[in-house]
């Protein structure tokens, strides 16, 4: 199904077939036909940026994934290498117990449990240099990974996360832009429609030719993207979708309301449908959330989902 701003951009260009044929000087207040048709162009030029943005996040969303996948394989995997080369009585076990405590299924506690694991890490190492009887042992290695290597990709990390933050900002802004020139392009074929159907009679050429102007069936409503789950981690939360919502919708963002703090949904983020973690947040909130689906023809919130950190 087109998208709002294509469908903006058509009957756009279907409006300036007829107003630059029959009446290139007719005005519509103070729209001009050279006005509308540079709105109309630049609905392309827009969606272009838009779509090339698109491409720029999906890029970098893969080099944060890549990296998220990398590190916890091997935070995984060392500790319960280092364990296999333990004696009962060795005092890493009970680093070994806080880090095993540690599930690294989001960005947060990830990180917090590769910090843990390049100590404990070293710490191994160290005591098998000290090995005794000789001769030392040599770093632990995992195939030829090392201790460094996870060091590496942990300082690397946060620039990945932030370079998707910014990326999906400038996604955002660039989608911004173009539904507001849809918007815009839209109000303007109406109301060229509507001035030219009045100004020139019935039966005229001019009036006749607004029968290729395709005004099409009136825009629905978007339909709601419903919240799934919020997860608490740490002061952050981890929000998830139903699938199959926001049809029709040209923007879709995620509300939030601290209680006893925000007199009501104040804050919003651009919804990310494959899920997001938003935040940080006041220790120990109560929060209030929600989507707002929109379009031209209006709003679909969805229904209120709280959590408690």
């Amino acid at each position: 199904m087109p998208e709002f701003h294509q469908e903006a951009h058509q009957r756009g260009q279907q409006s300036i077939g007829v107003w630059g044929t029959f009446d290139p000087s007719f005005r519509v207040g103070a729209l001009t036909l050279t006005a509308h048709t540079t709105d109309v162009g630049l609905l392309v030029t827009q969606a272009d940026a838009r779509g090339s943005q698109q491409d720029v996040l999906d890029d970098a969303m893969l080099a944060r994934d890549g990296s998220f996948n990398a590190i916890r394989d091997i935070i995984i995997r060392v500790p319960q290498l280092i364990e296999a080369t333990l004696d009962e009585d060795d005092p890493l076990h009970d680093d070994l117990d806080d880090v095993y405590a540690i599930n690294p299924n989001s960005q947060a506690s990830l990180q917090e449990r590769a910090r843990r694991v390049v100590s404990l890490w070293t710490r191994a190492n160290t005591a098998r240099l000290g090995h005794s009887p000789p001769p030392p042992l040599g770093p632990l290695l995992l195939g030829s990974i090392g201790v460094a290597d996870l060091q590496t990709l942990l300082a690397n990390h946060p620039g990945l996360l932030q370079t998707v933050e910014n990326e999906r900002s400038e996604l955002s802004q660039k989608s911004s832009l173009l539904n507001t020139t849809a918007r815009r392009v839209d109000r303007n074929n109406k109301r060229w429609y509507l001035a030219w159907s009045k100004f020139f009679p019935v039966g005229s050429p001019e009036n006749n030719a607004l029968s290729q102007v395709d005004t099409g069936p009136t825009t629905p409503l978007p339909s709601a993207v419903e919240i799934d789950t919020l997860v608490a981690s740490g002061n952050n939360v981890a929000v998830t979708y139903v699938a199959g919502g926001g049809a029709h919708a040209t923007t879709i963002v995620l509300l939030y309301q601290i209680v006893g703090t925000d007199p009501d949904f104040g804050h919003a983020t651009p919804v990310d449908l494959d899920g997001q973690t938003v935040g940080p947040f006041p220790p120990g909130a109560d929060i209030h959330f929600k989507t707002r689906a929109s379009n031209s023809t209006g709003d679909t919130d969805s229904a209120v989902k709280s959590i408690s950190l």
